[in-house]
């Protein structure tokens, strides 16, 4: 078993000293100076004490391996007009010719505005940066971008902050919840959808809600991923903290796509059911999910848009024809693994134009969808239900950031989705959007 340092176990004069003189010497850019500790160090205590924004955390799902990261070496921020092809074209230009530079991001679900789209104003349409400073619990890495960067570099490794803190922060007390929309604005939207599907204009569509809850004080977000994350397994964990007091973070289990050269890996998620009481109960859910002829056919088309959308793409797909079931710690979904060869030039952009938004977010046909969300639905979803991920030399994943929140201050918003396909029913959707944001609840729940 690997034995944790703690933070005061790190030889601070040695780090700040080995990675100033690496940064002074560097002659060649991008450049990434690296510090590597005596052994393993505590990834969220390091997290929680740095002052430099914006913080990140970042763990894709299956892997032991965490980002921590603070401060940006440069951020892209774009704009409504500009493709998500445009924007990573600017950062894959950034990180050139560096085997291990990643530029880390996402974009909202739609670049369109909305009502109350000023909670997400420190988000756009898209963001991405590549951190200053990253600590994956073993190493410590500080990037310098250019000659011209290496005084903003210097000074960021002066502001690394070792100190261990007293105590974890407190989740503070819950003094209120809104809902919107309401149980009954609710359902009207849903028999508006299901009124759709007489018409002929759908075959899907995933409504969406958001739980707002008021704190007796302001949240700390690395405090929040950190007991979600302890909470939740086989999933991606997040936190994008761009401002003081505004911050994105969830704990997903859906990924868009994971490409490693040309290799293409990803998935259809939909379908859900709450987990067991017991292994007896556990098994008759899961039967029950993998019988249910609504949930099947949710399941299916998905599976069918994502082989139409990435025929052009690729050389080879493979899309497997039966569902299976993957097991979180209080969710079960029904799970299809999507392996393709992609052609020459296909670009990251051109796979999330492509992909996103997938059926298991938005709906089917696609455009029909999108229209009937900006419709039914009475708040923005941001990046809810967005692209969220990293990009690198010649590699590239991105998460669907569902089961997320967002946390401006005192109040934490939570957003979570429901597929309405024929067969659909009001009582049964809000429910399974109460299961989906239960991980948070019980955070709330049990808060100090």
């Amino acid at each position: 078993m690997m034995v944790e340092a703690t933070l005061k176990d790190v030889p601070r004069v040695e780090a700040r000293t080995s990675l100033a003189e690496q940064i002074t010497s560097a002659n060649e850019f991008p450049f990434c100076a690296e510090f590597v500790l005596p052994r393993t160090g505590p990834t969220f205590n390091w997290l929680r004490q740095q002052k430099q924004r914006p913080r990140l955390f970042w763990s894709s799902r299956g892997e032991t391996t965490a980002i921590a990261a603070a401060g940006a070496a440069i951020s892209f921020q774009g704009h409504q007009e500009e493709s998500p092809a445009d924007i990573l074209a600017r950062c894959r230009k950034a990180i050139a010719g560096h085997p291990t530079l990643k530029v880390f991001g996402g974009f909202a679900f739609c670049r369109e505005s909305a009502n109350d789209s000023v909670s997400w104003n420190a988000f756009g349409s898209s963001k991405f940066w590549i951190p200053r400073i990253t600590f994956d619990g073993r190493r410590l890495n500080v990037v310098v971008l250019s000659e011209s960067d290496r005084a903003q570099a210097l000074a960021a490794v002066d502001e690394i902050v070792w100190d261990e803190p007293a105590a974890p922060a407190q989740v503070p007390r819950c003094v209120g919840r809104i809902d919107k929309p309401d149980q009954i604005a609710w359902s009207n939207s849903v028999d508006k959808a299901l009124r759709l599907f007489d018409e002929e204009v759908l075959e899907k569509v995933v409504l969406a809600r958001k739980a707002s809850f008021e704190f007796a004080e302001p949240l700390c977000p690395i405090e929040l991923t950190d007991r979600l994350s302890q909470a939740t397994h086989a999933c991606y964990h997040f936190c994008f903290q761009l401002e003081d007091d505004t911050a994105f973070v969830g704990a997903t289990p859906e990924r868009l796509f994971r490409r490693q050269g040309r290799d293409l890996l990803s998935e259809v998620v939909a379908g859900t059911r709450r987990r067991g009481r017991d292994e007896s109960e556990d098994l008759a859910l899961e039967a029950e999910l993998l019988a249910s002829g609504k949930d099947q056919l949710e399941h299916d088309i998905v599976r069918k848009s994502i082989r139409q959308r990435l025929h052009a793409d690729v050389t080879a797909l493979r899309v497997d024809a039966k569902a299976s079931i993957l097991k979180l710690a209080k969710k079960q979904h029904l799970f299809s693994n999507v392996v393709g060869s992609l052609k020459p030039k296909v670009s990251d952009g051109r796979l999330i134009e492509r992909l996103h938004p997938t059926p298991a977010v938005g709906g089917y046909p696609t455009e029909n969808a999108l229209a009937e969300i900006k419709r039914l639905e009475s708040f923005h979803r941001g990046w809810y239900a967005g692209p969220i991920g990293w990009v690198g030399s010649d590699a590239a994943e991105f998460a669907v950031a569902i089961r997320s929140g967002l946390v401006r201050d005192r109040q934490l918003s939570l957003y979570s989705g429901a597929g309405i396909v024929p067969g659909s029913t009001a009582e049964s959707e809000w429910e399974e959007i109460e299961h989906k944001i239960g991980d948070f609840l019980e955070i709330i729940q049990n808060a100090d």
